[in-house]
């Protein structure tokens, strides 16, 4: 009796152990509750996939996110973060996150491979900034030298390929991933690079000897970066789709409405880099992050560029409004720009 009675304390001990073991495998599932919300009501955890150094890009998301936003609408992010877009993508198709915010391109390229889902908002203009030596001062300057890139069916390649085919200039693109660059740069392996931010703020701020040669691309309001869902979650879920559109939506009017200071200091912080403010400032003047619509003239000039690079085929460049028409979904996005008076 006396050794039952010491294995049922044992057990005792090691029950609470089990359970936060359990629970903690349920919440990477994204099957279970990993907290409460306001009033207790549990969180529902989306999985959310970004890419590598881009925490500027997101900045509506990250604002959201640190205000509470999101935990007001019941939802907990569970971030997931990959080296570009096309790779997240591939986890995105394998059921592996719910959301994604990432490229148009690679999104566009998806859906002409036949992939569906629901694209509810977007997030980023611009979003190409090109880094080079400060002997280069622009795109013209570097015809025929090496440039780095993140790789083809990128948004930022897509403008690569734009420039080339307008601008009637050739470049030797280096792919890699962009926290490489710098490094890179340094090493002459490359003249410039085109990035996402804040990964370029960043390289220029480790390399005094490099600038923006162009800090926007030259595509007015230029189109970069959605966040997609796929049917099933949106289906399954469509109370939290809409609440994680509210929530970004109300990101955006944050940013909109206090100093870029502020904004900047949420963001260093997500970069767990707090003395990043500078950094993350500069980075800011290289995106628009306060436009949930997307700009259908500049969406037309990027997909031409994927489709002249052979990313997508042809036959989807006859209409492309109607094509992107099949994939967004703007009824979330209507409901919360009402329900937060959004100008």
């Amino acid at each position: 009796m006396h050794f039952l009675d010491r294995l049922w304390q044992r057990w005792l001990h090691l029950l609470p152990r089990l359970a936060g073991a359990l629970l903690a495998l349920a919440i990477a599932l994204g099957i279970a509750p990993a907290a409460s919300a306001q009033g207790g009501k549990p969180l529902t955890v989306v999985r959310l996939g970004d890419e590598i150094g881009s925490e500027a890009d997101y900045a509506n998301i990250w604002v959201a996110e640190a205000m509470g936003y999101y935990a007001q609408e019941g939802i907990k992010i569970d971030r997931h973060t990959f080296n570009n877009g096309p790779e997240g993508l591939l986890h995105f198709a394998n059921g592996e996150i719910d959301m994604i915010a990432a490229g148009l391109a690679p999104f566009m390229e998806m859906a002409a491979r036949g992939q569906n889902f629901k694209m509810v908002m977007s997030v980023t203009k611009y979003n190409a900034p090109l880094v080079g030596a400060k002997k280069y001062n622009s795109y013209k300057d570097l015809d025929g030298q090496k440039v780095g890139s993140p790789g083809l069916g990128t948004v930022q390649d897509a403008v690569l390929t734009y420039v080339e085919n307008t601008q009637h200039l050739k470049f030797q693109r280096l792919f890699a991933k962009v926290s490489d660059f710098a490094v890179m740069a340094e090493k002459g392996e490359i003249a410039a690079f085109i990035s996402w931010e804040p990964a370029a703020a960043t390289a220029i701020q480790q390399n005094p000897a490099l600038h923006y040669v162009a800090q926007r691309p030259p595509i007015a309001n230029a189109e970069s970066l959605e966040v997609i869902v796929s049917p099933a979650f949106a289906k399954a879920h469509p109370d939290v789709v809409e609440g994680f559109v509210k929530a970004t939506l109300r990101g955006m009017q944050f940013i909109k409405s206090n100093p870029p200071e502020k904004v900047a200091e949420i963001v260093a912080k997500k970069m767990n880099s707090p003395s990043g403010v500078p950094v993350v400032l500069n980075a800011m003047n290289s995106i628009v992050v306060t436009d949930p619509r997307v700009d259908m003239p500049s969406t037309r000039i990027i997909l031409k560029a994927v489709i002249d690079a052979k990313k997508i085929p042809e036959s989807f460049g006859r209409d492309i409004d109607g094509w992107m028409n099949q994939y967004i979904d703007y009824s979330y996005l209507d409901k919360a720009e009402k329900s937060v008076n959004w100008k």
